[in-house]
């Protein structure tokens, strides 16, 4: 470099002006290549917005890797170098065209939103089992059914519907939920009413047609929106260990795998209870005639059921209480198989048990299938109500009911295969099974009346005792008793709130427990059953006591748990304990050591009436 250049003088930086005006400049180039680029790429836009989210993910993360690795390239990063003031301006001018696509974007998007009419809304309900299929699958239709613009056609939601013991009542009361509430008459809505339901058998949505039911559509064939059968899910352990028994368990007879399971390798089968879950009374079907009983052994086979059960009156609740298990079990690994359809263990595996975050955690699930395990037919029923028709809304309902068989439930169970009950077969079983192997019940429900029982207990009581009234028998009785002290640290004291009542009496029953006074101190369990085991009663009946928890605090010296054990096993008159915790989590006493009675102690979870439901099913062949 010569001497010369080495004094020539700097350049004077640019003056202020000078700096304003390159960069007002810069910013309508940038803004009219924003307005170009946006006029070029509109369509391209609308096609993108439209995209379900994930694919949007996946695109704007591949185009930005794309540039990220374009400017890894050397001859970019040598010409950024070489030409820095032009590659500034470079990108101000993209930075100015982002600008203008965002605002133009957003400007398009809440225009598009206050363009969009309102759309139509369905409602469809099915088994708790089958939500996040059918969620899944309305989902996918909302998606591909929009106008041109982007607006949606359809809003779907997807609820539970009631239990079996409640169908036909709901269907045929405008999906109102009437209760005896002594002289004042009181109805409530289920949820929503339906425009359609999915019931998982033909023969079921046959059973309540056959009762002139005016609400549901006529059969028609092609209403079959899916497949699936019945399997034993166990843990993979499990699943191994009966291979060492039969290589391919569907080549043996099913009562021969049944007592592999039960006799050889010492597990038990849990069901849901069949008067609250189709699944499981079609279940019960198989459990009595694929294993070749003789009508003189079911009900030992249904009480068996029952007993092993876990409480559960759903497939939901059966596998959320399995998984529950497996957390307490060391290798998460118990020694239960459950009856329930294939797809759940799907469910179950993945997480997507409603309710139960995390399933599959502790243990997934292996389904060993048999091909005398029956096949459920998943009917697309439409549903109507009076003074609320829409031609519109039944062309909806129409139309999703055959984009649903194009796209069925369940696709990848085993193949098509019809279903082993018709209506008539149902019929039978649900009347051998809910009215002659049920015995007759003589329930006590012993409350908790103490003054911290007040706010948990006395409204949920009630109302739960109101909920089960289809779930009694004609020839049941219930008794409520009112368990205190008048004192602190006093002597316990059960006094009669309501008599042996009927079905048809429990409005009152519930009425009476309202009105009881919640103001009493707590008392120990223990003396409650020693009182209520006293009387002169012939025949033992169980006992479920509605409680918050705190008077397991009150039971003197010792462990809780042996006192009330010693007292269940004195009490002539009590012949088991079922206690449901309202306002707590967990169960301060969960198992009692030293007795032969039965006992279970279960929070409210989800709901009391479903609690109470579970403690009945449960407590009838107690005795």
């Amino acid at each position: 470099m010569s001497e010369t250049q080495q004094d020539e003088p700097a350049a004077p930086p640019p003056s202020r002006k000078a700096q304003i005006a390159a960069a007002v400049q810069t910013a309508l180039i940038g803004a009219l290549a924003g307005a170009f680029v946006t006029w070029i790429s509109a369509p391209w836009l609308g096609l993108f917005a439209r995209q379900p989210l994930h694919v949007q993910l996946w695109v704007s993360l591949a185009v930005g890797g794309a540039l990220g690795v374009l400017a890894l390239i050397p001859v970019l990063r040598d010409l950024i170098q070489r030409h820095p003031d032009k590659v500034r301006t470079a990108l101000c001018v993209l930075a100015g065209a982002a600008v203008a696509t965002g605002v133009w974007t957003v400007i398009r998007t809440a225009a598009a939103d206050d363009q969009c009419p309102a759309p139509a809304e369905l409602r469809l309900v099915t088994a708790s089992e089958n939500v996040a299929e059918l969620t899944a699958r309305t989902r996918a239709y909302v998606r591909e059914h929009q106008t041109e613009d982007g607006c949606p056609v359809v809003r779907m939601t997807v609820g539970v519907a009631p239990p079996p013991i409640h169908l036909r009542d709901a269907f045929d009361n405008g999906w109102e939920w009437r209760e005896d509430r002594g002289e004042q008459p009181y109805a409530r809505l289920y949820d929503l009413q339906p425009d359609a339901w999915v019931a998982s058998s033909s023969a079921e949505a046959d059973e309540l047609r056959a009762g002139q039911l005016r609400s549901l559509s006529a059969r028609k064939r092609e209403d079959t929106v899916g497949r699936d059968q019945l399997v034993l899910a166990m843990s993979g352990k499990r699943s191994d260990e009966l291979d060492t028994y039969m290589d391919n368990p569907d080549d043996y007879p099913f009562g021969e795998v049944w007592d592999t399971l039960t006799n050889t390798m010492g597990m038990t089968i849990a069901r849901p209870f069949p008067e609250t879950s189709v699944a499981a009374l079609i279940g019960t079907h198989d459990v009595f005639h694929d294993r070749g009983l003789p009508e003189s052994r079911y009900l030992e086979a249904e009480r068996k059921l029952v007993d092993d059960g876990l409480g559960a009156d759903t497939v939901t609740s059966l596998l959320c209480e399995f998984d529950r298990l497996a957390d307490r079990t060391d290798g998460g690994d118990p020694k239960i198989a459950l009856l329930v359809p294939g797809h759940s263990v799907d469910d179950y595996n993945a997480g997507r048990v409603e309710g139960c975050e995390g399933t599959g955690d502790s243990a997934s699930l292996v389904a060993v299938r048999h091909h005398d395990l029956s096949t459920l037919d998943y009917q697309f029923v439409k549903v109507s109500w009076p003074d609320q028709r829409s031609p519109q809304r039944e062309k909806l309902v129409e139309h999703f009911g055959a984009w649903l068989r194009d796209h069925p439930l369940f696709p990848n169970a085993p193949g098509p295969r019809d279903s082993e009950l018709g209506l008539r077969e149902l019929r039978q079983l649900r009347k051998l099974v809910l009215d002659e192997l049920r015995p007759k019940l003589g329930l006590r429900l012993l409350v908790d009346t103490s003054g911290s029982a007040d706010r948990p207990v006395r409204v949920q009581a009630a109302e739960a005792v109101r909920a089960n009234s289809r779930l009694l028998q004609p020839r049941d009785r219930v008794e409520v008793f009112g368990l205190h002290a008048r004192k602190k640290n006093g002597p316990a004291e059960v006094t009669s709130i309501a008599a042996g009542s009927t079905k048809e009496q429990l409005g009152d029953v519930a009425t009476l427990i309202e009105n009881t006074a919640f103001d009493d101190w707590d008392a120990p369990a223990s003396a409650g059953l020693s009182l209520l085991g006293a009387g002169d009663e012939t025949v033992a009946a169980p006992v479920v006591l509605l409680t918050d928890g705190r008077l397991f605090d009150n039971e003197g010296r010792g462990d809780a748990a042996q006192v009330i054990a010693r007292a269940l096993e004195d009490a002539s008159t009590v012949s088991g304990l079922y206690v449901v915790v309202f306002g707590q989590d967990e169960c301060a006493v969960t198992a009692l050591p030293g007795t032969g009675k039965p006992y279970r102690c279960v929070t409210v979870g989800e709901g009391a009436d479903q609690a109470l439901t579970r403690a009945i099913i449960t407590v009838r062949g107690w005795r």
